[in-house]
């Protein structure tokens, strides 16, 4: 593979973009790439939406940014590109005609820790990603506070499905070559279409670490009655960071729950706080540690940004799960909006630095307040006995009448007592034109509908969110699940769906044009 970059001549720095599925061609490029220098950024390889259109740019968009001077990518990828991409394109089956026509390269590797790794790209609430630029020196710093965090050991086994153009499915293969062990990979469609079949390639393999998003054990939560006694062995899988997405304790323990029967080990679903500003992980549990969960007054955390702790599932209270410590190499802290640290338990705006967090997105400003070394991660949260919890998003939050609700609380809530699948809910706020005000709308797969009349679902979202979060639902919207904007790790864009409902966009069959009553 290197003898392939050698004949591309390719100089020091520059940047390989690879849009393919995860694959023997996608690892050894990587590890070609960084051997000869160069930076790589993995790209989304499946172009288009579910009604068939072609991709929207977006592709293109991204090109444009990292300016690569090579692409791998499909003849199908390759179609779709402007002419001034295309024209970069190596497509896979190219790729295995040139390496049957060089000689293998044995030549100690030429990067050094100051070199560009990865292009990696945010998942982004609205336009294009930004792209974050990790040196080597950044990479290595994180793959080594995960392993000793997880304690990994050469006996241990990844098993991943997850996509390798995000943060979290990237971090699975870098920290099995950093550590040396074993690694399985499965194409992310398989899991999509089939979800059973990671846990299935677990117990095949024996694998002992695997990460996933929340989604994926909410999902598996509602196949685990199609699982036949003695069919699956989970009993080798020791550690499963949970992230990229809002940590819901119910959801863990119900997979913990109904998988235990099938070798699962309590203390194996460890929430986990990360993001690509900081390469992946910000905070982790050691392995076998039990969930911890604060059930908080909302009104008291949000109006006054205090944490009172009340009883499981008292009025009024929502629950929070701790998501471990930072790193090695990371610090943490909670600061208000003019950037002044706060004290333990205390509500505000979580900042990080250390030696793998980010200094600058890809041809952008420094990120960092002028003065300042700490990267605002635009997150909210708290610390309780050094341990961070999230509460959600700056730009998401929800005002009325002064006082900030988290759309994770609502959300988190209609989906659990109208028993739906995670990411089946969207709440956000918006200056509504039409009414000349502020409403707050929910939006809803139209499944949820199954069964119920409307006017009952109606009461229902108007009960779960002032009893969870304190606020009034002025309007709810039923589309389709599959209509839902996300992003390229799958959260839903809150403000998209926003601008489409301020738009008239939204097809409802249950808009309201008053305020849902209790």
């Amino acid at each position: 593979m290197r003898s392939v970059l050698r004949q591309r001549a390719l100089q020091r720095g520059q940047v390989v973009a690879i849009a393919l599925a995860s694959g023997f061609d996608v690892l050894s490029m990587t590890l070609a790439a960084w051997a000869e220098g160069l930076a790589i950024s993995l790209l989304p390889h499946e172009l288009g939406t579910s009604s068939g259109k072609p991709d929207d740019g977006r592709l293109n968009g991204m090109l444009e940014l990292i300016e690569p001077a090579l692409i791998l990518g499909s003849e199908p990828v390759r179609q779709q590109l402007s002419q001034e991409w295309a024209s970069r394109v190596l497509t896979d089956v190219a790729l295995g005609e040139a390496l049957g026509n060089v000689q293998a390269l044995h030549e100690p590797a030429r990067c050094v820790p100051a070199d560009q790794a990865i292009l990696q790209f945010t998942s982004g609430s609205t336009g294009l990603p930004k792209a974050v630029c990790i040196s080597q020196a950044m990479l290595s710093a994180n793959c080594q506070a995960i392993a000793e965090r997880v304690a990994v050991s050469p006996s241990d086994r990844m098993v991943s499905w997850l996509p390798l153009h995000h943060d979290m499915g990237l971090s699975a293969i870098t920290l099995a070559w950093w550590c040396g062990i074993d690694l399985v990979l499965m194409p992310t469609r398989e899991f999509s279409r089939q979800p059973l079949a990671w846990l299935q390639a677990l117990s095949r393999y024996k694998g002992t670490l695997s990460p996933a998003p929340t989604s994926a054990f909410a999902l598996l939560n509602r196949l685990a009655g199609r699982v036949r006694d003695g069919e699956l062995d989970l009993s080798a899988w020791r550690y499963a960071w949970v992230g990229a997405e809002p940590v819901f304790h119910d959801h863990l323990r119900q997979f913990e729950s109904a998988f235990a029967c099938h070798g699962l080990q309590s203390g194996v679903l460890q929430p986990a706080y990360g993001m690509a500003e900081a390469v992946v992980a910000v905070s982790l549990n050691p392995p076998g540690q039990s969930l911890r969960v604060r059930w908080l007054d909302t009104r008291a955390l949000h109006a006054l940004g205090e944490v009172i702790e009340l009883g499981e599932g008292a009025p009024g209270s929502a629950a929070y799960l701790g998501n471990g410590k930072v790193v090695d190499g990371v610090e943490l802290r909670i600061a208000d909006e003019h950037g002044l640290a706060l004290g333990e338990g205390s509500l505000g705006h979580i900042e990080i630095r250390g030696s793998s967090v980010i200094s600058q997105y890809l041809k952008v400003e420094p990120v960092r307040r002028q003065g300042s070394d700490w990267y605002s991660t635009g997150d909210l949260g708290f610390l309780l006995d050094d341990e961070i919890y999230i509460t959600g998003r700056t730009k998401d939050l929800i005002t009325r009448a002064g006082v900030n609700v988290s759309p994770q609380i609502i959300e988190w809530a209609l989906e659990s007592s109208l028993g739906l699948a995670a990411g089946s809910v969207a709440a956000f706020s918006c200056i509504d034109g039409r009414l000349a005000r502020e409403s707050v709308v929910v939006v809803m797969a139209s499944n949820a509908l199954a069964g119920r009349e409307l006017d009952d679902l109606r009461r229902e979202v108007a009960r779960t969110a002032v009893r969870h979060a304190g606020v009034q639902v002025d309007d709810l919207v039923l589309i389709r699940r599959a209509d839902f904007p996300r992003t390229t790790s799958g959260k839903i864009q809150r403000q998209a769906l926003c601008r489409r409902y301020l738009g008239g966009e939204l097809s409802s069959v249950a808009a309201t044009q008053t305020s849902l009553s209790v």
